[in-house]
Protein backbone atom coordinates (compact mmCIF):
# COMPACT_ATOMS: atom_id res chain seq x y z
CA UNK A 1 0.00 0.00 0.00
CA UNK A 2 0.95 3.31 -1.37
CA UNK A 3 2.13 5.81 1.87
CA UNK A 4 0.76 9.60 1.75
CA UNK A 5 4.64 10.80 0.77
CA UNK A 6 4.26 8.02 -2.30
CA UNK A 7 1.01 8.82 -2.97
CA UNK A 8 2.03 12.55 -2.90
CA UNK A 9 4.97 11.95 -5.50
CA UNK A 10 2.98 9.78 -7.79
CA UNK A 11 0.43 13.08 -8.17
CA UNK A 12 3.18 15.54 -8.99
CA UNK A 13 4.56 13.12 -11.20
CA UNK A 14 0.70 12.86 -12.60
CA UNK A 15 0.73 16.76 -13.51
CA UNK A 16 3.97 16.88 -14.69
CA UNK A 17 3.70 14.73 -17.32
CA UNK A 18 0.49 16.40 -18.38
CA UNK A 19 1.89 19.45 -18.39
CA UNK A 20 5.18 18.28 -20.03
CA UNK A 21 3.35 16.43 -22.58
CA UNK A 22 1.25 19.81 -23.59
CA UNK A 23 4.11 21.99 -23.77
CA UNK A 24 6.89 19.41 -25.64
CA UNK A 25 6.52 20.79 -28.80
CA UNK A 26 5.58 23.54 -28.65
CA UNK A 27 7.51 25.38 -25.80
CA UNK A 28 10.88 22.59 -26.36
CA UNK A 29 13.52 24.88 -28.21
CA UNK A 30 15.33 22.65 -30.58
CA UNK A 31 19.16 24.78 -29.48
CA UNK A 32 18.16 23.48 -25.14
CA UNK A 33 17.45 20.24 -26.52
CA UNK A 34 20.58 19.94 -29.15
CA UNK A 35 22.92 21.92 -26.34
CA UNK A 36 21.66 19.20 -23.66
CA UNK A 37 23.29 16.46 -25.92
CA UNK A 38 26.22 18.26 -26.28
CA UNK A 39 26.67 19.16 -22.82
CA UNK A 40 25.64 15.55 -21.64
CA UNK A 41 27.44 13.88 -24.79
CA UNK A 42 27.76 10.41 -22.97
CA UNK A 43 23.77 10.42 -21.76
CA UNK A 44 23.21 7.01 -23.87
CA UNK A 45 26.47 5.56 -23.11
CA UNK A 46 24.73 3.00 -20.51
CA UNK A 47 21.93 1.85 -22.14
CA UNK A 48 24.74 1.02 -25.27
CA UNK A 49 26.76 -0.64 -22.27
CA UNK A 50 23.44 -2.73 -21.28
CA UNK A 51 22.66 -4.00 -24.86
CA UNK A 52 26.71 -4.84 -25.29
CA UNK A 53 26.02 -7.02 -22.11
CA UNK A 54 22.53 -8.73 -23.72
CA UNK A 55 24.47 -9.55 -26.73
CA UNK A 56 27.10 -11.29 -24.63
CA UNK A 57 24.94 -13.14 -22.39
CA UNK A 58 22.34 -14.22 -25.04
CA UNK A 59 23.74 -17.28 -25.65
CA UNK A 60 24.06 -18.57 -22.08
CA UNK A 61 21.41 -17.10 -20.76
CA UNK A 62 17.82 -16.27 -22.57
CA UNK A 63 16.63 -14.62 -19.30
CA UNK A 64 19.58 -12.82 -18.51
CA UNK A 65 19.30 -11.70 -21.92
CA UNK A 66 16.11 -10.66 -22.11
CA UNK A 67 16.41 -8.41 -18.49
CA UNK A 68 19.24 -6.48 -20.16
CA UNK A 69 18.11 -6.07 -23.45
CA UNK A 70 14.34 -4.62 -21.94
CA UNK A 71 16.41 -2.47 -18.97
CA UNK A 72 18.52 -1.05 -21.94
CA UNK A 73 15.23 -0.14 -24.03
CA UNK A 74 14.10 1.66 -20.96
CA UNK A 75 17.15 3.15 -20.52
CA UNK A 76 17.36 4.64 -23.60
CA UNK A 77 13.69 5.86 -23.80
CA UNK A 78 14.22 7.15 -20.45
CA UNK A 79 17.64 8.40 -20.21
CA UNK A 80 18.76 8.98 -23.73
CA UNK A 81 15.28 10.55 -25.16
CA UNK A 82 12.84 11.78 -22.18
CA UNK A 83 15.59 13.54 -19.69
CA UNK A 84 16.93 15.82 -22.31
CA UNK A 85 13.51 17.15 -23.28
CA UNK A 86 12.48 17.38 -19.55
CA UNK A 87 15.76 19.39 -18.86
CA UNK A 88 15.11 21.77 -21.40
CA UNK A 89 11.29 23.12 -19.89
CA UNK A 90 13.11 23.67 -16.93
CA UNK A 91 14.03 26.89 -17.20
CA UNK A 92 16.06 27.54 -14.27
CA UNK A 93 19.29 25.79 -14.51
CA UNK A 94 19.71 25.35 -10.85
CA UNK A 95 16.45 22.58 -10.72
CA UNK A 96 16.22 21.49 -13.97
CA UNK A 97 19.00 18.64 -13.37
CA UNK A 98 17.15 18.11 -10.30
CA UNK A 99 13.49 17.97 -12.06
CA UNK A 100 14.88 15.74 -15.23
CA UNK A 101 16.22 13.21 -12.76
CA UNK A 102 13.13 13.15 -10.57
CA UNK A 103 11.23 12.15 -14.18
CA UNK A 104 12.87 9.20 -15.20
CA UNK A 105 13.40 8.02 -11.54
CA UNK A 106 10.12 6.66 -11.82
CA UNK A 107 9.16 3.44 -11.81
CA UNK A 108 7.05 2.76 -15.11
CA UNK A 109 7.14 4.90 -18.16
CA UNK A 110 3.36 4.09 -19.47
CA UNK A 111 2.62 7.80 -18.70
CA UNK A 112 5.76 9.49 -20.60
CA UNK A 113 4.38 7.36 -23.70
CA UNK A 114 2.59 11.43 -25.02
CA UNK A 115 6.08 13.07 -24.60
CA UNK A 116 8.22 10.50 -26.29
CA UNK A 117 5.58 10.55 -28.94
CA UNK A 118 6.00 13.93 -29.56
CA UNK A 119 9.83 13.99 -29.17
CA UNK A 120 10.10 11.34 -32.02
CA UNK A 121 7.41 12.69 -34.22
CA UNK A 122 8.59 16.68 -34.04
CA UNK A 123 12.56 15.32 -33.51
CA UNK A 124 12.86 12.38 -36.08
CA UNK A 125 9.44 12.02 -38.13
CA UNK A 126 8.19 8.67 -36.24
CA UNK A 127 4.50 7.92 -35.14
CA UNK A 128 5.66 5.97 -32.13
CA UNK A 129 2.02 5.31 -31.69
CA UNK A 130 1.29 3.15 -35.01
CA UNK A 131 5.30 1.99 -35.51
CA UNK A 132 5.76 -1.38 -36.16
CA UNK A 133 9.06 -3.48 -36.86
CA UNK A 134 8.87 -5.09 -40.44
CA UNK A 135 6.94 -7.69 -40.47
CA UNK A 136 4.92 -7.33 -36.98
CA UNK A 137 2.07 -7.15 -36.18
CA UNK A 138 2.00 -5.21 -32.89
CA UNK A 139 3.44 -1.39 -32.30
CA UNK A 140 6.75 -1.21 -30.86
CA UNK A 141 5.50 0.19 -27.69
CA UNK A 142 2.87 -3.26 -27.17
CA UNK A 143 6.34 -5.25 -27.72
CA UNK A 144 7.70 -2.67 -25.17
CA UNK A 145 5.35 -3.28 -22.94
CA UNK A 146 5.24 -7.32 -23.43
CA UNK A 147 8.64 -7.57 -22.87
CA UNK A 148 8.51 -5.57 -19.69
CA UNK A 149 5.97 -7.72 -18.22
CA UNK A 150 8.02 -11.33 -19.04
CA UNK A 151 11.17 -9.00 -17.68
CA UNK A 152 8.92 -8.67 -14.38
CA UNK A 153 8.09 -12.99 -14.31
CA UNK A 154 11.97 -13.80 -14.86
CA UNK A 155 12.76 -11.13 -11.56
CA UNK A 156 9.97 -11.77 -9.11
CA UNK A 157 9.30 -14.95 -10.21
CA UNK A 158 11.91 -16.78 -11.20
CA UNK A 159 10.24 -17.87 -14.27
CA UNK A 160 12.34 -18.57 -17.54
CA UNK A 161 12.74 -16.78 -20.59
CA UNK A 162 12.75 -18.29 -24.21
CA UNK A 163 15.27 -17.73 -27.54
CA UNK A 164 11.56 -15.78 -28.79
CA UNK A 165 11.57 -13.15 -25.94
CA UNK A 166 15.45 -12.92 -26.71
CA UNK A 167 14.98 -12.03 -30.13
CA UNK A 168 12.22 -9.56 -29.43
CA UNK A 169 14.18 -8.20 -27.13
CA UNK A 170 17.06 -7.35 -29.05
CA UNK A 171 14.68 -6.32 -32.46
CA UNK A 172 13.00 -3.79 -30.13
CA UNK A 173 16.47 -2.49 -28.51
CA UNK A 174 17.96 -2.09 -31.87
CA UNK A 175 15.05 -0.04 -33.20
CA UNK A 176 15.12 2.18 -30.03
CA UNK A 177 19.23 3.17 -30.58
CA UNK A 178 19.16 2.57 -34.13
CA UNK A 179 16.07 4.17 -35.39
CA UNK A 180 14.24 6.22 -32.85
CA UNK A 181 17.50 7.87 -31.40
CA UNK A 182 19.84 8.16 -34.23
CA UNK A 183 16.94 9.84 -35.84
CA UNK A 184 16.32 12.92 -33.39
CA UNK A 185 20.16 13.72 -32.92
CA UNK A 186 20.55 13.51 -36.71
CA UNK A 187 17.49 15.92 -36.86
CA UNK A 188 19.61 17.93 -34.23
CA UNK A 189 22.61 18.11 -36.63
CA UNK A 190 24.36 15.13 -34.31
CA UNK A 191 25.46 12.08 -34.73
CA UNK A 192 25.97 8.83 -32.53
CA UNK A 193 29.56 7.43 -32.11
CA UNK A 194 30.58 3.97 -31.13
CA UNK A 195 29.79 3.21 -27.91
CA UNK A 196 27.14 5.80 -26.96
CA UNK A 197 28.57 8.53 -26.94
CA UNK A 198 27.04 11.93 -29.28
CA UNK A 199 28.79 13.85 -31.31
CA UNK A 200 28.57 17.00 -33.73
CA UNK A 201 28.17 16.38 -37.52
Amino acid sequence: MDTPDEIAREEWMADLVEQVSQEAVDQFAFDRLRSYYLDHPDVAVNAITTFREAEKVEHISASAAVVLYTTSIELGLKVALLKPVVYGLVHSESVADLVSDLAVKHNGIDRFKPILASILAEYGEIDFNVFTIDGHKKTVWEEISHLQSVRNSIVHRGEASSAEHVALARQVATVVFGSFFVSVLQSLGLKYVKGGRIANT
